[in-house]
């Protein structure tokens, strides 16, 4: 849960407009899911549900109410013509004694330029994580495995699609041994 904390607060603190819920949810999952393709372990160390609109990581809630408790973030309503649009939730002061490595740091701040504003088009972006998660059943555990996890980055090795002159042609190719 320490981990999922740190996380969680490394995130909005480079978020200066803070993040929804959902949105946070989804980056955590992305730097996970990058971490663990290149490591074999995640960073949070947690488990993922499918909920309808995302991944979700089952102690999110638990560990929002305690950096809200403690003072570590804030909850800001979104106003809008229309009334309240959802909320935001921004980074108020660290915790101590950060438990991120400098590899965990890097793997999250390329998930968060990625996705400055909302997370959207995740399957453009990360195409083997977003699969990983879709794929799976609604409110089941969303495994990361490396069978799993790596199926299209393991197709895109081997194939290679080239635009020439308006024609879309596949070209094969041989990895060397």
């Amino acid at each position: 849960m320490e981990k999922l904390l740190h996380a969680i607060l490394w995130i909005l603190e480079k978020s200066p407009n803070g993040r929804a819920r959902l949105d946070l949810a989804k980056l955590l999952y992305f730097s996970d899911g990058v971490h663990f393709q290149k490591h074999a372990e995640m960073i949070t160390r947690g488990d993922y549900i499918h909920l309808e609109d995302s991944p979700y990581p089952v102690k999110l809630n638990e560990a929002l109410l305690q950096l809200k408790d403690k003072g570590h973030i804030e909850v800001v309503p979104k106003i809008e013509g229309n009334g309240i649009q959802g909320f935001a939730l921004r980074f108020l002061k660290p915790m101590d004694g950060l438990v991120l490595s400098k590899e965990e740091k890097r793997v999250m701040m390329k998930v968060v330029e990625v996705f400055r504003g909302r997370v959207v088009d995740e399957n453009r972006h990360y195409p083997n994580l977003y699969e990983n998660y879709v794929v799976t059943p609604l409110f089941a555990a969303i495994p990361f495995s490396v069978d799993r996890i790596n199926t299209k980055i393991h197709v895109l090795v081997q194939k290679s699609l080239l635009n020439l002159s308006g024609k879309m042609f596949r070209v094969l190719f041989e990895r060397s041994e």
